[in-house]
């Protein structure tokens, strides 16, 4: 039965930050497990109104309605810490952030073998190329809230956005900012981004920026030129989003989703680098050019990542699994 408020109980481990905000901006009571250690982080200092963080010992107190699991060892915990066992005991909904590894095509979800507890996919392309087995799949595109457009470009430079460049290399395509510097001057933001500095290769157009708060980060790209972004295999970029949102012109690489979201008049999507360089030139070089490539990147990005329309789908969702 539905609650007279239309609220649910939400257990859901905050795994990744930008998607657990919009996630969270929901009507619902989202519970986060805390431990302490790697099982589950609690809130991390985020101030969410709707989001209550809850030590794992209390949560066979709490009157959980759904589960989110977002890793494989989170059926695993679930149960140990509820009492219940997700999608039989007590509904249960698996996010899938990723694309799928380590093989592109051959590799089975996690709970592939479940049809008690739907996958939902993150973009299209993402459940194309997961092999789902027997479980029910859907698709919630990312949902932010609108920044305004702040683009100025002022700074003849692109921007990029990369957690753990080093670490995570050629799947974020790191390793393309040296030879893609030779063409406009990179300042790249994230976390561990102060290691680029460090880098064998590193050229002096490539500019660790290190980890700001969001309102910062997003006044510093926005400052910039043109956003780059450099993925091979992974998801759908937030950060990519944002910098739709704010009204910038966009070079990308031609992988997984980002070709179907990036429309011809907002920037240059391809696999070849030098047409990649040289469009960041012209962008450089053409400031009219580069503000009306990214009046349409906004045009898009408001009109398909609205955060309305991603809270209405998990609404709309939730009380499909709950009921």
């Amino acid at each position: 039965m539905l609650p007279p408020d239309g609220r649910r109980n939400v257990l859901v481990w905050h795994v990744h930050g930008s998607w657990m905000e919009s996630f969270v901006a929901g009507r619902h009571a989202y519970l986060v497990p805390y431990t302490g250690d790697d099982r589950a982080a609690g809130l991390r200092g985020r101030e969410w109104p709707n989001a209550t963080e809850v030590t794992h010992d209390r949560l066979t107190d709490e009157p959980v309605d759904l589960v989110v699991l977002q890793r494989p060892e989170e059926l695993a915990l679930a149960e140990q810490w509820l009492g219940r066992r997700p999608g039989i005991d007590v509904p249960a909904i698996y996010l899938e952030h990723n694309a799928p590894r380590p093989s592109p095509v051959d590799s089975v979800h996690p709970v592939a073998a479940r049809s008690d507890i739907p996958v939902v996919h993150v973009t299209d392309f993402n459940r194309l190329m997961w092999d789902n087995g027997s479980a029910p799949t859907r698709v919630i595109t990312h949902g932010i809230r609108d920044p305004g457009p702040g683009y100025s470009g002022e700074i003849l430079s692109a921007a990029t956005m990369i957690n753990e460049p080093m670490r995570r290399w050629r799947t974020v395509g790191a390793d393309l900012l040296e030879p893609l510097g030779r063409h406009v001057p990179i300042d790249v933001w994230g976390i561990g981004t102060e290691e680029l500095e460090v880098a064998e290769w590193r050229t002096s157009r490539v500019s660790g920026r290190g980890d700001l708060p969001a309102e910062r980060l997003m006044a510093e790209v926005a400052r910039r030129r043109l956003y780059l972004h450099t993925a091979r295999w992974t998801s759908l970029g937030l950060s990519l989003l944002e910098a739709m949102f704010l009204g910038m012109p966009i070079v990308a690489v031609a992988s997984t989703m980002a070709p179907l979201v990036i429309p011809a008049e907002a920037g240059v999507v391809s696999a070849d680098l030098d047409t990649l360089g040289w469009a960041a030139e012209g962008f450089i070089a053409d400031h009219a050019s580069a503000v009306a490539a990214g009046k349409a990147a906004r045009e898009y990005a408001t009109a398909h990542f609205s955060i309305g329309r991603f809270l209405a789908e998990w609404d709309r969702l939730i009380e499909e699994v709950c009921t």
